[in-house]
Formats: structure tokens, sequence, C-alpha cells
């Protein structure tokens, strides 16, 4: 069941383009203060036991509605696991913003371009320079990849739509708190959760870009630029996204001297390209682990 619902959600999303409206999670913010406003200010609550009491109600509604449904009729609880996982994706489309950002440029509309880019990357300012603003964007479609796909996927093969709704809350959280908006002890608990979250998706969606690019640059940049175990679980795991995805690109550290003048928008095409093909691996990977089940 999870491989239909993973295939159904992943359709969907490329035909209604209106899922993007739809799933926006200003709610959850507004959900988020209005809860800690509600708990006060005592130490006990800024850290890592706000953090749970503020996911445990979205979650707990999540997971009892799940279990009725079941009891109901089983047909039932896997639409609802499949609306689950199709609103925890994303919340963007990053195809469509990879495409944007494409176009924007190719025309020379550079002001849409930064904004598409910002989109991609989750940068406040993003670079100037148009070479740096091209390897940002690269980096951005590696992350993103994981943080809007692959690992909802992963955390959704795993615990059903309670882990697909939990990596995607997780992943608000850690937008909201990364930039040092505010220095608490919640803002540090979320950000630690959502790297505890992404620690092994994140290895395997650099495993996914390494068997659907280069192998080899793959394991060297990540070998050399991502260290396996690192205090900032945030830093940490981007640090191997992009070492791994720009290895399997085979993209260097700088842009080329042709390439010094501006993006390079083969580059960005390939990137995208190679997350497709790392999310087609995931599916085939899931659909293999499903046939066995079945046999067993």
């Amino acid at each position: 069941m999870v491989l239909i619902a993973v295939i159904i959600s992943l359709a969907i999303e490329r035909i209604w383009d209106a899922l993007v409206d739809l799933r926006a999670f200003a709610w959850f913010e507004r959900y988020t203060q209005r809860f800690r406003a509600g708990l006060g200010t005592g130490r006990v609550w800024d850290g890592p036991l706000g953090v749970f009491l503020v996911l445990l109600i979205p979650l707990l509604v999540v997971a009892l509605l799940q279990q009725a449904l079941a009891g109901l009729w089983g047909l039932l609880a896997f639409v609802f696991a499949v609306i689950v996982l199709l609103f925890s994706l994303g919340p963007r489309d990053l195809d469509a913003d990879v495409q944007r950002f494409l176009n924007a440029w190719e025309q020379g509309n550079e002001e849409k371009a930064r904004a598409a880019a910002r989109h991609i990357t989750g940068l406040l300012n993003e670079p100037a320079d148009a070479a740096a603003l091209g390897r940002a964007v690269l980096e951005g479609i590696v992350v993103a990849a994981h943080e809007r796909i692959i690992g909802v996927i992963f955390w959704f093969a795993l615990l059903g739509p309670l882990g697909a709704l939990l990596f995607r809350l997780s992943c608000e959280l850690k937008n909201k708190y990364q930039h040092g908006g505010e220095q608490g002890g919640f803002a540090q608990a979320a950000l630690v959760l959502h790297g505890v979250l992404s620690w092994l998706p994140c290895r395997l969606t650099v495993l996914g870009f390494a068997l659907t690019g280069s192998f080899a640059d793959a394991m060297r940049r990540w070998r050399e630029e991502a260290p396996l175990w690192e205090r900032d679980w945030l830093a940490g795991n981007r640090q191997v996204l992009v070492a791994g995805g720009l290895g399997a690109l085979q993209a260097d550290q700088e842009l080329s001297d042709e390439e010094a003048g501006g993006v390079s928008t083969l580059q960005v095409r390939a990137a995208l390209a190679m997350v497709w093909r790392a999310l087609l691996l995931l599916v085939a990977v899931i659909a293999v682990m499903t046939l066995v089940a079945w046999a067993a």
C-alpha cells in the first residue's frame, strides 16, 4: 500500500498545480505561536518538551483519524494516508520553481530569476554575483529534493502518514528558526529534531544521487567535505547533501571560467534531472521491498 500511495501522490502532484496554494502551512505557524503563548515563558517549556507538546496535537489527530478509518474501512484509511502524504510533500513544487528560474534567467529577467532562486534556496538574501547565484541554486536543488520529497517519502514508508506529517512539521519549524530569528531553547530543540529526523534520509538521498550520477565523485566529495558526525545536526546534514549532490553532478567547487559570467543552466537542468532519477530509484526500491513483503 505504501508503494501505491507514493505513486498516486507523486502523480497528483505533477498534474494539480493548485496544490501549492492548498499546502500553505501558515496555520501551523499561528498554531505554534498561540500554543507557546499558552504554555508561558517558563524554562521547562523552552526546549524539547515545548517542541514535543507543540507537535503532539496535530500528530495525535492524524494518528487517531488513521486508526478510526482503518477500523471502519481499510480503503478510507488508504485514501486518508494518500491525502496526508500529498499535503506533506513540498509545500512548493521543486520542478516548477526550477523551471521558473530557468525561464526567467534565459529571458534575461534577473529580478524574476532571483525571486525564483529564493524559493529554491530558502535564502533570505541570495548572492549578488551571478556565478555564486548559480552555485546557490544547485545547492538549493539537492537540499530541496530531500526536504520537499525524499525525506517525506522515507518517513511515510517508515511510519505511514504520521511519519510524513512529522517530517513536514519539523521542516516548517526548521525554516522558521534556522536563520537565527530566535535563539532560545525551543528554537534549538526544533533544529535538533529536524537534524535527527534528516540524518538517515539525507544520506540515503546522497546515495541515490551517487547511483544515478557520478558515484565515484559523489563518494569522494562526501568523504572529503562532510564528516560522518557533526555537532551541528542541521549544518552537518546540509554538508552531506551539498557535497554528495554536487559530486554526483561532477560540478566543480567553483564554476568554470566559461561559466563565470553567469548561471550554468545546463548544470541546473542536470541537477533537476538527477533528482528525478534518484526519486525513481527510491520508488523502485519501495517496489522491491513491497514484492518481498508480499512473497514472505
